[in-house]
């Protein structure tokens, strides 16, 4: 059996995800970059990562991280991206390729902080270290540019718990929690 990876995400929708595939390639093919994409049907934005588990993840974090989720009341909001970018010192064997947004992913940090308040107060551990808010597209053994981009993203209305198994380029959703409209 596979390990898993779990993980709190904001996910867009199949359409969305396809749109914003599409304008992604776009803009690499004019800058003569291959635009070798993850599929879009995991593109997503993680909220918090509980790490690589052997096997199933651990039932008790799952309930935990549950329980913590279904205590936060959230709105629903818009979020977007406004630059491409790629992360990875120069010694990085994988470069993640990923957008980001400044005050576009603003909702999201503070949805991000409101849930790890929540897992904290039921035992989880916080991140090692704080992260920036973004979506990786793709993974490169060399660093591309950065350029500036306004693409709309989605209207976040939920938030789920994922387990993906390792190596099978899938996300499975545990569960789901309503933002409300």
């Amino acid at each position: 059996m596979p390990g898993h990876k779990l993980f709190f995400a904001l996910r867009p929708d199949e359409e969305t995800a396809e749109r914003i595939a599409r304008v992604v390639t776009v803009e690499h093919e004019a800058r003569g970059l291959q635009a070798r994409l993850r599929p879009s049907r995991i593109f997503h934005i993680t909220l918090h990562y509980f790490g690589y588990f052997d096997g199933e993840p651990d039932e008790r974090v799952v309930e935990l991280a549950s329980r913590a989720a279904g205590e936060l009341s959230w709105p629903a909001f818009d979020l977007g991206f406004d630059r491409f970018m790629s992360w990875g010192g120069e010694r990085a064997a994988k470069h993640p390729f990923v957008l980001t947004g400044g005050q576009g992913l603003e909702a999201v940090r503070e949805l991000r902080d409101a849930l790890l308040q929540r897992l904290v107060a039921h035992g989880l551990a916080a991140p090692e270290r704080d992260y920036e808010p973004h979506l990786t597209l793709r993974y490169d053994k060399r660093a591309a540019p950065a350029w500036e981009i306004a693409l709309r993203g989605w209207i976040a209305s939920e938030f789920v718990l994922v387990k993906s198994p390792q190596g099978l380029t899938r996300h499975d959703v545990i569960a789901r929690w309503p933002l409300q409209a």
